[in-house]
């Protein structure tokens, strides 16, 4: 979803009212976790849920 479809952006002052963020791609979407942590990045976001498996057991996965 982009910022502007959202119920929750400002166009006006064009910003998020939540103050979250929304990376275009995924290598920005884990930049900006590794940095600020994934409650930063937006619920809309279309990397978010694979930000979120990655993060939820990657060892136990790789024993795979």
């Amino acid at each position: 979803m982009t910022c502007r479809d959202c119920p929750r952006y400002d166009g006006e002052k064009r910003i998020c009212l939540d103050g979250k963020l929304n990376p275009h791609r995924y290598e920005q979407a884990q930049e900006v976790v590794k940095l600020f942590g994934l409650r930063v990045v937006c619920p809309f976001n279309d990397h978010r849920e694979r930000l979120i498996y990655n993060r939820s057991a990657p060892l136990s996965r790789k024993a795979e």
